[in-house]
């Protein structure tokens, strides 16, 4: 909760949190230092997550889509809901790595796109979905954040 606390406008809930981890486990994804640098601790309890995505399914009436055993008839619609990378990791491929296994693990489970939104002064999230992945913008939103700041909906459509 940390890494998207500090960086997210919008103040998610534990609950929140607690939905898409019971729901969709293989959807969310923590990036975790791996190696041991200069006078870094490499004891196991002391690597703390340096990024996360954080994705849903649901169906395109907009009803929870849970597991594959669910209605086949329903198209699928991925979504990411959170992507963070601390600060001093940034701009290394961490959240290009991050965004590009969610999306592969959703198009496995049969997405037909993915959609997020993203603030529209978010200038880095913004080259990321459309530059590196080919995401689409599709609405503007006005006011959809809490704090009054509007955001982009963008899809990735998926083969």
């Amino acid at each position: 909760m940390r890494l998207v606390g500090q960086d997210l406008s919008e103040p998610y809930s534990i609950f929140t949190y607690r939905y898409f981890l019971h729901r969709w486990p293989q959807l969310c994804i923590l990036a975790v230092p791996t190696g041991k640098s200069e006078g870094e601790n490499s004891e196991p309890q002391m690597r703390r997550p340096i990024g996360c995505v954080v994705c849903k399914i649901d169906s395109s009436d907009g009803s929870d889509y849970g597991t594959l055993e669910d209605d086949n008839s329903k198209v699928c619609v991925g979504y990411i809901g959170m992507l963070a990378v601390e600060k001093s990791h940034r701009r290394s491929g961490i959240g290009t790595a991050l965004a590009q296994r969610a999306i592969h693990r959703m198009q496995q489970m049969g997405c037909e796109s993915i959609r997020l939104e993203t603030e529209v002064t978010n200038k880095g999230a913004i080259s990321l979905y459309e530059d590196r992945l080919g995401f689409l913008r599709e609405e503007l939103l006005v006011k959809y954040y809490l704090n009054w700041g509007d955001a982009y909906r963008l899809r990735l459509w998926l083969d």
